[in-house]
């Protein structure tokens, strides 16, 4: 393994430990994970899940004579909702760039497709500091919109221009972390890389223990 470089079939590989791995803990947090065969025989990643929304619903009633004069006025409470919004994250491999490329999009129930960076930003949270914290990772400034090499359909992408010197810095190659610290092999490629570029676009990865 060349680190941080990746031939197909070592991301074969990797897709598959990843999933091994993490499909429970991901599955029960509500993320589908899926191990997708293309029409050429490629294999790539899909995790997709429910966006969840903010509903305003009626404010309670309250019986009048329990009604202190000095209660003050609250607000009308929200609940959070499951409309049949989704959102997709497929990690697909590069043979140009040797690295894993994440596509995103956003399916509403209507089946209408998001391609604009900034409202699927404001669909994944409606946390303002999340939103904050997601536009400052470095792979934000770099989404655009290409289509997907294995299904010929629109899909925002990260470019993967970064993703080798990201990966680089952070983490080291098996056997050779004494000045970074922390190791990445094949059982960890993916969750490491997904842990640092999918913060641009809301996705986390549960943690998990290691065996």
């Amino acid at each position: 393994m060349d680190y941080p470089y990746l031939t197909c079939r070592e991301f074969k590989e990797c897709v598959e430990r990843f999933v091994k791995r993490y499909r429970s803990a991901l599955e029960d947090s509500g993320t589908r994970v899926e191990q997708q065969t293309s029409s050429t025989g490629r294999q790539y990643l899909v995790l997709q899940r429910a966006v969840y929304t903010k509903r305003a619903v009626s404010a309670p009633v309250h019986n009048e004579e329990n009604i202190e004069d000095d209660d003050p006025a609250g607000p009308v409470p929200e609940h959070i909702a499951d409309d049949g919004t989704r959102i997709e994250y497929h990690t697909v491999y590069s043979a140009t760039w040797r690295v894993p490329v994440l596509y995103v999009r956003v399916v509403t129930s209507s089946g209408e497709v998001v391609l604009d960076g900034e409202r699927v930003c404001d669909l994944v949270t409606e946390d303002v500091e999340m939103r904050r914290a997601m536009t400052a990772v470095p792979f934000g400034g770099a989404l655009g919109v290409t289509d997907h090499p294995e299904l010929g359909v629109p899909f925002l992408y990260l470019h993967p221009c970064h993703t080798a010197d990201l990966l680089r810095a952070v983490v080291a190659p098996p056997g050779q972390q004494e000045e970074i610290g922390q190791s990445v092999g094949p059982d960890e490629y993916l969750a490491a890389w997904l842990s640092l570029s999918g913060a641009a676009v809301g996705l986390t990865l549960p943690s998990i223990g290691y065996c």
